[in-house]
């Protein structure tokens, strides 16, 4: 018999609900969007904010929508969970209230507390050994921090920290959970243990009362609540479980692993507005080379560890095509990606994680800034400013795989790419070139893949890990690139000379 699970996908500007059909001996998995919305942050005298309820009603909608083409297609909805960016949570009262609506990882407070913080705890190197984690202004730990100074009395009324993905599991079906994964971009983990860092938290003057239980990717949350069964027309006993509810721990656990390449190191990047590239371990890693990287700890299925670092990602042409439409200039993804295909490559380069670029507006201003400072060519056209960026982006993947092998002391020999972004041909085909290894691109909807597979494997449909990468690798077929088939050439000196514009 057929069974559905439903993924609500949230990402830091849009989200998609997903129906999961698994069916078939052996099992395949078929997806079927039945809602998409966009949101963005408020902005607010306190910061920007997450528009809370708008979202809410939408994943409300989603259901709705799972529950109708399910019936319509005589198959059983088993399961539902949620996936969403890291690092933003919201704080619950006793009661069940909501205390205040969640800031924006975006917001500019967060930069003092997080000098403060490590004040306090006496350095980078000292935070990094204790929780593993990639410093950077956006973590909830400098978040919290940042919250608790400004309103120490609301911080210390919450009964409850939810990050954003706990935050609606309890809203679908009453129970306050913290799912690992998305606990894990906290910085707020121990990285020995896994579990709160009461002790930081404690030298921080962070009430801890309000840090709840963890619970694991694929765990049984409840069923859906007897009111969202009414309103979305699912029945009620439909369960609620936890997939890896950050995004990328969902699209890690989807990675088509092909056994064709043997026993060559493999590392995933998971591409959209973020680039999250790693390698997945048995075991947690953290010495003076990964902090200097940097690279971080975050938590998979299974008690993996994403190995990764962040890296700005396609944000930078999103930003550039924003300003665009802002101008009344119509265009669209592959218009700009033909446009850059056009460029001559390598022209100019940027550092992609810059601090100036991680801000919003004025993109294609800052590139060329930063051109002029570095003494390169200035990109004048649409298609030489995005395919600066996507050839810095390229160079950047390399530059990390180098750093990977270096500290993990092993060979990467194929980068699967998935999400959103192994859509982006060019910027692929650029990578196989810079990288000199085969590229894997695709499944593009890898993270609602993990998460309703994860949710099979809740629902005890699927055995572990291993077997929801073999119903990937059966379901979907990945496009590779070799570099000797690309058309794409690049001198030696190219990479020295992004080196170079990194080291200034």
């Amino acid at each position: 018999m057929s069974t559905a699970h439903l993924a609500i996908d949230l990402g830091a500007s849009s989200g998609r609900a997903i129906v999961g059909l698994l069916h078939g001996n052996p099992a395949v998995v078929e997806l079927e969007e039945v809602h998409r919305f966009e949101h963005h942050p408020c902005p607010t005298p306190a910061g920007p904010v997450w528009d809370l309820t708008g979202i809410w009603l939408n994943v409300l909608e989603g259901i709705r929508q799972a529950a109708d083409w399910c019936h319509e297609n005589n198959v059983q909805l088993r399961s539902v969970g949620v996936d969403t960016w890291g690092v933003d949570w919201a704080l619950v009262g006793k009661s069940g209230e909501l205390l205040a609506l969640p800031h924006c990882y975006r917001d500019p407070q967060n930069h003092e507390a997080m000098e403060k913080t490590l004040e306090i705890v006496g350095g980078r190197e000292a935070l990094y050994a204790r929780t593993g984690i990639q410093l950077m202004q956006i973590n909830s730990l400098f978040q919290v921090a940042a919250r608790t100074a400004r309103e120490p009395e609301l911080v210390g009324a919450a009964h409850r920290l939810l990050f954003m993905p706990d935050l609606f599991h309890y809203w679908l079906s009453g129970k306050m959970t913290t799912e690992r994964t998305i606990a894990s971009t906290s910085g707020m983990l121990a990285l020995e243990t896994g579990d709160w860092d009461i002790e930081l938290m404690e030298q921080l003057d962070i009430p801890t009362g309000m840090l709840g239980p963890i619970i694991d990717p694929g765990d049984v949350i409840g069923n859906v609540r007897g009111e969202i069964a009414e309103a979305t027309g699912v029945r009620d006993d439909v369960k609620v479980i936890a997939p890896g509810a950050h995004d990328t721990a969902s699209a890690v656990a989807a990675v088509p692993v092909d056994p064709s390449f043997g026993d060559a190191g493999w590392a995933y990047l998971s591409s959209g507005t973020w680039s999250l590239l790693g390698a997945e371990l048995g075991q947690s890693f953290a010495s003076e080379q990964s902090c200097a990287a940097p690279f971080t700890n975050e938590l998979g299925l299974s008690g993996t560890t994403r190995f990764l670092k962040n890296i700005a990602g396609l944000w930078l042409v999103q930003e550039l095509r924003r300003e665009e439409l802002e101008a009344g200039r119509e265009v669209s993804y592959p218009e700009m990606a033909e446009q850059a295909a056009e460029a001559e490559a390598f022209r100019t380069l940027i550092e992609p994680n810059a601090a100036q670029f991680a801000a919003p507006g004025n993109m294609a201003a800052k590139i060329k800034e930063f051109a002029e400072a570095t003494e390169q060519s200035v990109p004048e056209t649409l298609g030489e400013l995005v395919r600066c960026c996507l050839d810095s982006l390229a160079l950047c993947y390399r530059e990390t795989v180098d750093l990977l092998e270096d500290i993990l002391g092993q060979p990467i020999k194929v980068l699967y790419i998935v999400g959103g972004g192994a859509n982006n041909r060019l910027l692929t085909e650029i990578t196989a070139t810079v990288l000199q290894r085969p590229v894997s691109a695709g499944p593009t909807e890898a993270t609602a893949i993990g998460n309703v597979l994860t949710q099979a494997l809740g629902c005890g449909e699927l055995a572990d890990r291993f077997q929801i990468r073999d119903v990937v690798s059966r379901s979907f077929e990945p496009e590779v690139f070799l570099p000797e088939n690309s058309a794409i050439t690049m001198e030696n000196s190219v990479y020295s000379t992004y080196r170079k514009i990194l080291g200034s």
